[in-house]
């Protein structure tokens, strides 16, 4: 009877052990997906939305784009609120928080503010004909812009609301496609693959087989999304601290 009791409960039901969540990309349809599990072994989950032109994600939220709008969602893909938005793609930048976030859309030059739980359009006094490539959220009263002018990249740090001089400096070795992540890191591509630019300037290299033509967004706070752009090829890049590293998602 003792070995009867003591054997039942390896027959009750096993809770399920969820894979952990690595954030969301935008997968070949143009839909939104969550992606599962631990580095090296991914599986992307069911379409939670369609017709996404861009999207990026920090850990806590995300922001994506149609062609006329733009909205956040949270962790779980549910949209939070949404406004409508001038056509094409749009670039993100998340504070270091993650809970609030910036949209530049190159349509119609302007940025959006996430504040938490409203869109507001962020005035700011920008109105050079120079190509952004990426944008970034430093601070609550600061946006930074990432234009690239004939062949170096500059940094523009634009006070958010107020008539003040834009700053600027040069990214000397950065080149595009690039990202620039809430932890203040950079993310772009070498002749030999990734470079993981930190922001005491050290650098890291990750060895990788990168398409002629790709993109770059973030999928979570420690992880980027590669997007080739002739295919439907898609890569997540490991941005952590001494777990850095490059792997193919599957499709």
């Amino acid at each position: 009877m003792v070995a009867l009791v003591a054997a039942l409960p390896s027959a009750w039901p096993q809770p399920a052990i969820a894979p952990p969540q690595l954030g969301f990309v935008r997968d070949g349809a143009s839909a939104l997906r969550p992606v599962y599990g631990v580095t090296g072994s991914f599986v992307l989950g069911s379409p939670l939305a369609g017709k996404i032109v861009s999207e990026a994600f920090s850990g806590s939220i995300g922001l994506l784009k149609t062609d006329s709008s733009l909205a956040a969602f949270d962790s779980t893909g549910k949209r939070l609120a949404s406004i409508n938005a001038a056509g094409g793609p749009a670039l993100f930048a998340f504070s270091s928080g993650g809970n609030t976030a910036l949209a530049y859309i190159p349509s119609s030059n302007s940025l959006i503010e996430w504040r938490g739980s409203v869109f507001a359009p962020v005035p700011a006094n920008y109105d050079e004909p120079d190509t952004v490539l990426a944008i970034a959220f430093p601070t609550p009263l600061e946006a930074a812009l990432m234009v690239q002018r004939k062949d170096t990249i500059w940094e523009l740090d634009l006070p958010l609301g107020k008539n003040q001089a834009i700053s600027q400096h040069a990214l000397i070795g950065v080149r595009a496609p690039m990202l620039a992540l809430l932890t203040g890191d950079l993310v772009y591509s070498d002749s030999h693959g990734i470079v993981v630019r930190r922001s005491d300037v050290t650098e890291v290299h990750i060895a990788a087989p990168l398409p002629a033509s790709f993109s770059l967004q973030q999928m979570n706070q420690n992880w980027v999304l590669l997007m080739d752009l002739n295919s439907s090829a898609q890569f997540a890049i490991h941005t952590a601290p001494g777990r850095e590293g490059f792997y193919r998602l599957p499709e």
